[in-house]
């Protein structure tokens, strides 16, 4: 049986961001004391230092996708609030149009009524 890209678990693109930015700090922390051993040249540490300004970088960015998802959240739950009220104005509009509908037809037979009397 073949797997599907649909088989694997959908997750939040802040969380897999944030997962990342981690993985990337917890890395460099391993691994940085190999750089630093006696002997390593210049070039190993200044490449340990890239790596720790790259994973800043990229856990600030996860931190601003972070507030995006957030604020992109706050505003799903607005819209949905404004759909919500929105359909309770339609159905209070209906409930009126249906009750005007109503005496216009009870008038009309009670005139057609007093019609056949006369």
């Amino acid at each position: 049986m073949k797997s599907s890209s649909a088989d694997i678990p959908k997750r939040d693109r802040a969380v897999l961001c944030n997962e990342c930015a981690r993985t990337s700090l917890l890395a460099i922390s391993r691994f940085r004391p190999a750089f630093t051993v006696e002997g390593c040249g210049p070039s190993a540490e200044e490449s340990a230092e890239r790596a720790e300004a790259a994973a800043a970088q990229a856990k600030v960015a996860s931190e601003r996708a972070q507030a995006a998802a957030a604020l992109a959240n706050e505003e799903a739950a607005d819209a949905q609030r404004r759909a919500d009220h929105a359909i309770k104005l339609f159905e209070a509009a209906t409930a009126e149009f249906n009750d005007a509908a109503n005496r216009l037809d009870k008038y009309q037979r009670e005139e057609e009524e007093q019609d056949q009397d006369r």
